[in-house]
């Protein structure tokens, strides 16, 4: 008999992973059997039937929704370097070592643990464009969410696990982003199940190398995986010890801890299975270091490193996504001490989980996501855990109250799934997530990057703002190269502070800031039209002389110094359409034309 390859071995592992998951996925829409007489079997079976029939239907409308709400139009500048360079890779066949499109930074290291995820973008770009990237964001999101679903509380009636996952869906659909973090999300989910269900698999434990051998390669919040592990190593060691003090549930089963150690430490020699090796293992301590020690600078400058507190003292409790992240706390903080109150119980494991996941999630509003899909396990396992084993009802009146309140749960959810689609939820929202596929309208530059690329234009470019160099990237790059982008992981600081002060002089009118560029040519000035410093800055160049706008749409402005526009044969561009990049008012479609550059300044605190 030939012996199986690694690639048969892998493909099987998998197969049972996702029989395990389906199976457990069914056994907790299933109501557990009645201990009823013989008598009433056949009428308990028809019920328990019946309600099952609505478990799943209420299930499927919870993930219905969860996936309506991910169909958003793409409005995330990041995209574009990840398909750049997912292209770069499938075309080299090589993945980047240092900078590819910076002409400040070019001899820096480049830390591309996003690779994997750049070629799986690149593969379905080319297969159906934005449209299909974003429908398999929705996807693997919802899949993230079963996922975490069947993990915890799975005693509890379906209608309640649903309403518990409402707050914490609503978090993860406001940062349902075309982003690595799409698949941080489906993998920290598998580790969470896998977890929770090694009490009754102990085999399961052996899945998390290859787990995290692919979340490595994908993005570095594999990390993540490890701060699961380290709260489950801490929580079967601590529960050994005490053995059933201190209100902890004593360890009756799962793995032994010497098998605990050492899938903990074939883990971490994963993590070194990477095309950086120790570099890539330890690059998440440099993000970690970027919102947390050095997070007064980049809170100031990006608004996701900024903590939740900063939106709510800046506009108050009324964003939905702020409200529903401070709900999923709360609720589940109150999971706690239900638990305490009812069971005289709590769980080591929950609680590490929350404490680290609670940290994350107040240090920038960037973690809310994954913070609201740990929380919901943790609400769900913990409620569950309260429990009782017997609602002092018949067990037929119990199916019947359950399969109501399971009933009037759906309507709820076929409500929300109308609110996605009919576009009432978006209105109540921020108003940039509209039910639809394809790319944002009048959000991305192209046609400013496209028209910066033609031949005789300056081979560097200044792109304000730092995402949307992204998109100049995407079209020019990497023969073409930018100041700055939006990869903090390559761009330093001390690029940062020099690009905020080359914006702070064009908003002045001031020209020095050209002496950056001493040892080369200019750059073409390229800045887009909604964010407030590219705004100033726009307004500050319309006054230098040496400077000539020549390109103008509703989202950016292109500027180049004068004689290379003369040499190009370049006129002014009209300046108006920057005016209103969502389109002018009704009430101004037949006014006279305005004075551009005061109108720009009169509404610059709106953008």
């Amino acid at each position: 008999m030939p012996e199986k390859s690694l690639l048969d071995v892998l493909r099987e592992s998998v197969f049972k992973v996702k029989s395990v998951v389906v199976l457990n996925l069914l056994r907790s829409l299933i109501p557990p059997r009645s201990n009823e007489p013989q008598t009433s079997r056949t009428v308990l079976h028809r019920d328990g039937r019946r309600e099952t029939f609505w478990n799943v239907l209420l299930f499927s409308m919870v993930l219905l929704w969860t996936f309506l709400g991910m169909c958003f139009p793409m409005f995330d500048t990041d995209f574009w370097f990840h398909l750049k360079t997912g292209e770069w890779i499938l075309e080299t066949g090589s993945i980047p070592a240092i900078d590819l499109y910076t002409f400040t930074d070019f001899d820096k290291p480049w830390i591309d643990l996003h690779w994997g995820f750049q070629v799986l973008i690149t593969v379905l770009y080319r297969l159906g464009g934005v449209p299909l990237v974003t429908l398999v964001k929705s996807g693997v999101i919802t899949t993230a969410v079963a996922v975490a679903w069947v993990a915890g509380g799975n005693t509890l009636p379906v209608w309640k696990k649903s309403a518990l996952w409402i707050l914490p869906i609503i978090c993860i659909c406001g940062r349902g982003n075309e982003r690595p973090e799409m698949l941080s999300q489906l993998f920290l989910a598998a580790w969470l199940w896998i977890a929770a269900s090694t009490d009754r698999r102990p085999g399961l434990i052996w899945y998390l190398p290859l787990v995290t051998l692919v979340w490595v390669n994908c993005h570095a919040l594999f990390v993540l995986g490890l701060v699961v592990g380290f709260c489950y190593a801490a929580d079967a060691l601590i529960r050994e010890m005490l053995n059933g003090r201190f209100g902890l549930e004593p360890r009756t089963s799962g793995p032994e801890l010497r098998t605990v150690w050492i899938a903990g430490g074939l883990v971490a020699l994963t993590c070194f299975i990477n095309p950086y090796f120790e570099q890539g293992a330890l690059f998440p301590l440099t993000l970690y270091r970027k919102f947390s020690v050095e997070k007064g600078f980049y809170s100031a400058n990006i608004g996701e490193f900024r903590p939740p507190i900063d939106f709510v003292l800046k506009f108050g409790v009324g964003n939905i996504y702020v409200l529903a992240e401070s709900g999923v706390w709360l609720l589940t903080a109150a999971s706690f001490v239900a638990l305490l109150s009812v069971r005289h119980r709590w769980s080591l494991f929950r609680l590490l989980l929350f404490t680290g996941f609670s940290h994350l999630a107040w240090q920038a509003t960037r973690n809310t996501n994954i913070f609201a899909l740990v929380s919901g396990f943790i609400a769900c396992g913990n409620f569950g855990d309260c429990r009782g084993s017997s609602s002092g009802l018949s067990a037929s009146k119990t199916d019947k109250r359950l399969v109501v309140r399971t009933k009037w749960m759906m309507a709820l959810m076929a409500g929300l799934c109308v609110a996605v689609v009919t576009g009432w939820w978006n209105e109540i929202g921020e108003k940039n997530k509209p039910f639809g596929l394809g790319e944002a309208a009048h959000w991305f530059i192209h046609d400013a990057a496209k028209f910066a690329g033609h031949p005789g234009f300056p081979k560097r470019a200044f792109v304000a703002h730092i995402g949307q160099a992204e998109v100049y990237v995407y079209h020019n790059g990497p023969q073409r190269r930018v100041f700055m982008d939006a990869r903090l992981e390559v761009c330093t600081r001390q690029t940062f502070e020099v690009y905020n002060a080359i914006l702070m002089a064009m908003a002045a009118g001031d020209s020095s800031w050209q002496r950056v560029f001493s040892d080369g040519e200019l750059p073409v000035v390229i800045l887009d039209s909604r964010s407030n410093p590219s705004r100033a800055a726009f307004n500050g160049m319309l006054h230098i002389p040496a400077w000539r706008l020549v390109f103008a749409d509703r989202t950016a402005a292109v500027f180049l110094p004068t004689g290379l526009a003369d040499s190009l044969h370049l006129p002014t561009a009209d300046p108006a359409p920057l005016m209103y990049p969502d389109g002018p008012p009704k009430k101004n479609l037949t006014a006279t034309k305005p004075d551009v550059a005061a109108k720009l300044q009169e509404h610059e605190h709106e953008f």
